[in-house]
């Protein structure tokens, strides 16, 4: 678990990132199932908009948070001081638990994804049912757009980056999203589209955390 918990920052000899591999996978592999149980009549292009978002920084950073995650990763010390970084630690970090858990549970003759399978799911149910009455709620680009331009009368800019070179990998391309000169949000994903999808989720989610701070451009 020490490993699932240590991010490179941290500047140990060893980091969670081959654990964070392991656990996006398993944790795309049980939504896909959880998802087809439940809602068999969904096209593969609504599912894969579910994986999607039960697979993101956001709902991952939500669930790092319910379980009290944050305190127990050790990460540098500037990594603590920049809540842009944090956030998506928090998400991989998460993400390299699952691995853990599942590598732990088939290590002492379990099968892993059956003993994760209830665990994700009660957690999961609300969640979609809350995705699917609302979805244009869960557009964060759309989201993101209309409120730069209520408050500052101008629109979110992305800075989009290919940084890894392996095509279809998941983390492939890495996304950051200014408002008003302001950094608000990173993202990652196997697209463009899907890296400035997860920075704009994590705009949305500072904002929404801190309805009362405006975004002020860096200094």
């Amino acid at each position: 678990m020490e490993e699932a918990l240590t991010h490179r920052s941290a500047g140990l000899g060893f980091d969670n990132e081959r654990l964070e591999f392991h656990g996006d996978a398993v944790l795309r592999l049980l939504a896909a199932s959880f998802l087809r149980h439940h809602w068999p009549e969904l096209t593969v292009g609504e599912l894969s908009r579910l994986r999607n978002q039960l697979a993101s920084n956001r709902e991952l950073t939500r669930l790092g948070r319910a379980i009290g995650l944050q305190p127990l990763i050790h990460m540098g010390v500037q990594a603590w001081r920049d809540p842009t970084a944090t956030t998506p630690i928090l998400a991989r970090s998460c993400e390299a638990l699952l691995g853990a858990l599942h590598e732990a549970l088939r290590l002492g003759g379990g099968d892993g994804l059956r003993e994760l399978y209830p665990w994700l799911e009660s957690r999961w149910l609300p969640l979609v049912q809350e995705l699917r009455s609302q979805p244009q709620r869960h557009d964060w680009k759309t989201a993101l757009q209309k409120w730069s331009q209520t408050a500052h009368g101008c629109l979110p800019t992305y800075v989009t980056e290919e940084v890894e070179t392996v095509h279809g990998h998941l983390h492939r391309f890495a996304a950051q999203v200014r408002v008003a000169g302001a950094l608000l949000g990173h993202g990652r994903g196997p697209s463009h589209r899907l890296a400035e999808q997860a920075a704009a989720a994590q705009a949305w989610e500072a904002l929404h955390n801190g309805p009362d701070q405006q975004p002020t451009p860096p200094g």
